[in-house]
């Protein structure tokens, strides 16, 4: 990674424009020297190939290009980023993730003339984690937009002092991440890094446009305040208005802990350009009101019993994984989790249902990714066991049938294999091009049960 980015700053220079249509993705552009990596492009409306570009590099964890760019489209237009995404890089194994990056950095820079102030990084998910290792191994990105989880903690690819990059997070409240991204926010206070952290209602998939907007708010906000974009007064102004809109409307909702949270983003980055002594007071105000202070304490008894409930659940998994079996068929499983849904999902609290979720959803990627760590590492007993507690923990969902199948498809056992495939798609697992691409399932496209199945679906 080192040895490439002397390679990065040589291409930044020797930049020749290419010509692409300006306002349109496009995807699956072939990068040179590659004989199968692609990614997808878009370039802004006010875009200019003589000029030097800022550019956001964004990473998706399924590999999904035209979704990463089609994310930042509308900021990218409002703040003139080039926006590339590539169709390779997904949740795996870093230095993959790396070697494949490498590539498309050395043909992006060759292609365009590059700002090398203005290189920013963001991702979803994994690609969240990946988009911010290679700010801190590079330290040539100017900023990060990681959405949905933050960085791998203990890992030599998490922030220092060296660090110099600004970090705006974004997660949603029924996100399984959430709490990490306050942790992050910690971690980066620690060594001063500039960070937001932006939450609001939603699950763990890409923010919608609205929040990716208020992430390019605030970068542009630090940008003036570097020196590497000149300050535009209407730009600060207009910002302003969206984060006092969003905190104005948690007042009306009576949400006092967002309000607050809100008017401290405010004061955090606007004091210096705008008059903001009334916020300010208003603050003080609230946080003196006797509701804020139940809620504060609420919110923290939460925080706390979130991580109580996931340590429980990953214990007994980490027991059982080892063994790559449950000695009572899952029972446990079955029992604990029908309790954690009456007394927590049920709960009559939102943000106690909100934390139930976040929890739920966090078992979920624990059975999903260890199962595909295990597939890489060809330990099938092991990713089995994670595969079948996955359908424990959805079984009205049609994903963890698709995985069994294909579980049982590699180990030639007919019956079961059929029967996770017809309870895939009788629970809505309709994509037929991506069942007849599945490399499992290629022994028996022709089978006459299979042919049955699909045709009847």
């Amino acid at each position: 990674m080192r040895r490439f980015f002397f390679m990065f700053f040589t291409a930044v220079v020797m930049g020749q424009p290419a010509t692409y249509e300006k306002g349109r993705v496009i995807d699956s552009i072939a990068i040179k020297g590659s004989a199968d990596e692609t990614y997808a492009l878009y370039l802004p409306e006010k875009f200019d190939a003589s000029q030097l570009s800022a550019i956001l590099f964004v990473f998706d964890p399924l590999a999904r290009g035209k979704v990463g760019v089609g994310t930042f489209t509308a900021a990218a237009d409002k703040y003139n980023y080039i926006l590339v995404c590539s169709n390779n890089t997904r949740n795996g194994p870093y230095e993959r993730n790396f070697a494949i990056t490498n590539r498309l950095f050395d043909h992006i820079f060759a292609q365009f003339n590059i700002d090398e102030q203005q290189i920013y990084t963001a991702g979803f998910s994994g690609g969240s984690r990946l988009a911010c290792s290679i700010a801190v191994l590079t330290n040539a990105i100017q900023g990060v937009i990681g959405c949905g989880a933050g960085f791998s903690m203990n890992s030599p690819q998490m922030p220092s002092i060296n660090s110099n990059f600004s970090y705006v997070g974004l997660v949603g409240n029924r996100d399984m991440n959430y709490q990490e991204m306050f942790r992050v926010k910690d971690w980066l206070d620690q060594f001063s890094l500039k960070n937001e952290i932006i939450t609001y209602e939603d699950e763990h998939r890409w923010p919608p446009e609205e929040q990716i907007l208020r992430a390019f708010d605030w970068l542009e906000l630090q940008a003036y305040k570097k020196g590497i974009r000149a300050k535009d007064t209407n730009v600060i102004v207009a910002a302003f208005k969206r984060n006092h809109d969003v905190a104005a409307q948690a007042m009306a909702s009576d949400d006092l802990l967002l309000a607050v949270s809100e008017y401290e983003r405010i004061l955090r980055n606007f004091s210096g350009d705008l008059a903001v002594d009334s916020i300010s007071a208003k603050v003080k105000r609230l946080k003196k009101d006797r509701r804020y202070k139940k809620l504060e304490k609420a919110k923290k008894g939460l925080a706390k019993l979130e991580d109580e409930l996931s340590e429980k659940f990953t214990l007994q998994f980490n027991e059982e994984v080892l063994q790559a079996r449950t000695k009572d068929d899952y029972r446990w499983w079955k029992q604990e989790l029908k309790v954690f849904d009456t007394k927590h999902l049920n709960h009559e609290n939102p943000d106690h249902r909100n934390m139930a979720q976040r929890v739920r959803f966090k078992l979920r990627a624990l059975a999903i990714e260890s199962s595909d760590a295990y597939l890489r590492d060809k330990d099938y007993g092991r990713a089995l066991y994670c595969d079948r507690l996955f359908a424990v923990l959805d079984p009205n969902g049609s994903y963890p049938f698709y995985r069994l199948a294909r579980h049982y498809a590699r180990t030639e056992d007919l019956d079961k294999f059929f029967e996770n495939l017809e309870t895939a798609l009788g629970h809505g697992f309709t994509n037929k091009k991506w069942l007849l691409n599945t490399e499992e399932f290629q022994p028996y496209l022709t089978h006459p049960r299979f042919v049955k199945l699909l045709a009847s679906y």
